[in-house]
């Protein structure tokens, strides 16, 4: 369970800047007030409020780069087919090596040695696909706060920007960016207002707006591609600009990464949230000193929208060149054009949140500690997709 100011809330689209307090509840005593949806432990967050004080404007701006702890590292075309060559001639009952390299082997000394030298990429490539991922990766945040008040009313105000690059190494001549890509923006405002002497009102307003970019296919169907597809077989693109594919393409199974990544289109989300809680807190020293009680209401609406916008290239396998040195190609797969989305998914939900408590704390004689708490809390939420 995550408690945000007291609210069932998720904590993930939270800037670091807006957090006071970070509370990690687990012994059953503590977490007994939250009943059975406590019983794996309650985290409790508390946003930073307004003080006394004169208004103090706070900038903040970080860059930080990501990288991987290990990258897988490819074989190239030449030690790789130079290993297949073995691995057939022990297969051979490993007759004479010179013999077999001439007559028999899969390929020949002078293909390894056009392969070795990058004489002809296009025919002999050594596609290393792992050059389709950066790295590292940078990521941005720039946060602007606003906190002060008088002795009657304090306020806190907080917008952020968020943006995250993705690992891979999208194409830029496409009209749209393929690779992985977050950005957030993050507005509150806590506002808290001493009525009189004995009442106090707290408002509260927040909300984040996120985009998401991400390419046509899965990031893990891509990444699987870059770390089996053979080296030898095709180079990304050929040098004359047609996109390169196997003859033995397979969409699920043998397919070119490069491709997968810069030509199969793209998927967009959009989602918004915006969070409201107004509070009223009455000391009751009236009736007896310690005694108080606090009421809240919040509203918290979000939604989200998804597209999908797919392609395919017309792509093509090069068997050879004519005689004036122009690839000989024939046609694997015939390619569609950036069309209208072929999914498209939007939903939202809002969700309401009472919570009432008679609250009482006391010190006796300096010794004796006495508090107590009544609580009731109802909560409703509707989804609509």
């Amino acid at each position: 369970l995550v408690l945000v100011d007291g609210v069932p809330r998720s904590m993930n689209d939270l800037d670091t800047d807006e957090i006071e307090t970070f509370t990690v509840l687990k012994d059953a005593a503590a977490t007994a007030v939250y009943g059975s949806e406590g019983a794996n432990g309650v985290v409790l967050i508390t946003t930073k409020r307004g003080r006394a004080q004169k208004t103090i404007i706070t900038f903040n701006a970080q860059y930080s780069i990501a990288t991987p702890t290990r990258m897988p590292e490819l074989m190239n075309s030449w030690d790789y087919l130079s290993m297949w060559n073995e691995a057939s001639w022990n297969d051979a009952g490993n007759p004479n090596w010179d013999s077999y390299m001439q007559n028999s082997a899969p390929y020949s000394a002078e293909a390894l040695a056009r392969y070795r030298d990058g004489v002809d990429p296009d025919l002999y490539p050594n596609s290393i696909w792992t050059d389709l991922l950066s790295n590292n990766t940078q990521n941005q945040r720039y946060t602007v706060n606003l906190r002060g008040g008088s002795e009657k009313t304090k306020f806190f105000v907080s917008g952020a920007y968020y943006k995250e690059n993705g690992i891979f190494q999208s194409n830029p001549i496409e009209k749209y960016d393929a690779n992985i890509g977050l950005d957030r923006y993050n507005l509150r405002t806590n506002v808290d207002m001493d009525i009189t002497s004995t009442t106090k009102i707290s408002v509260d307003l927040s909300g984040q707006y996120k985009t998401k970019n991400n390419p046509g296919n899965s990031s893990d169907a891509i990444f699987d591609m870059i770390t089996q597809f053979p080296t030898h077989y095709i180079p990304m693109y050929y040098s004359d600009g047609s996109i390169s594919e196997h003859y033995t393409y397979d969409p699920t199974t043998r397919s070119n990464p490069y491709n997968m990544l810069n030509h199969y289109g793209y998927t967009k989300s959009w989602s918004m949230n915006a969070q409201s809680k107004v509070s009223l807190e009455q000391k009751l020293d009236v009736i007896t000193k310690g005694l108080s009680w606090k009421g809240s209401v919040s509203f918290d609406a979000s939604a989200y929208s998804v597209i999908k916008r797919e392609k395919s290239p017309n792509s093509f396998y090069a068997t050879g060149r004519d005689e004036t040195g122009n690839l000989i190609k024939t046609e694997v797969k015939q390619g569609t054009a950036l069309g209208n989305p072929t999914y498209s998914s939007s939903g939202g939900e809002k969700k309401i949140y009472i919570e009432t408590s008679l609250n009482y704390k006391r010190l006796f004689q300096e010794k004796h500690d006495v508090s107590g708490i009544l609580l009731y809390m109802q909560k409703e939420s509707q989804n609509q997709n």
